[in-house]
């Protein structure tokens, strides 16, 4: 029986291969979308322990310094969110990108089934014919 070779292999690798690259880029930006949240994380527990330091003092001065260090962590978050915000903009054109890129493989993927099936009914037919040949001659000896 000879192999089955599909005639768009080439064509189905490099859509994989787009579908990869297209996964790559997306978790890219998910990673630093990840980042930003971190830094959010980060900026919540500064913001806590900054309270929890100043419950006690009545200095003037440390309190306008905490002041300030509140604006400063405002703007720190301000910043995060505004980039994630970017980011999840970014994220969404690269998932429509990679469902593109899947869609492309399924049906090319749903095509090289089809055409093994076709191929594999047309080898079990002619193993068939040859085995119904081989039959008949050996009757035909005897």
């Amino acid at each position: 029986m000879k192999k089955f070779i599909f005639s768009m292999q080439k064509i189905l690798d490099l859509r994989e291969f787009e579908q990869q690259q297209a996964e790559v880029e997306l978790g890219k930006v998910n990673a630093q979308i990840s980042v930003f949240q971190n830094q959010l994380k980060e900026i919540a527990q500064k913001r806590f322990r900054a309270k929890s330091e100043s419950i006690g003092a009545h200095e003037i001065s440390f309190f306008s310094a905490s002041q300030n260090y509140y604006r400063l962590l405002d703007k720190k978050t301000e910043y995060c969110l505004n980039e994630i915000a970017q980011l999840e903009l970014v994220a969404e054109k690269r998932r429509e990108v990679v469902r593109e890129t899947m869609r492309k493989v399924k049906v090319l993927e749903k095509l090289k089934e089809k055409k093994y099936q076709e191929w594999r009914n047309v080898m079990l037919a002619t193993e068939e014919i040859a085995r119904d040949d081989v039959v008949t001659s050996l009757q035909a000896y005897r």
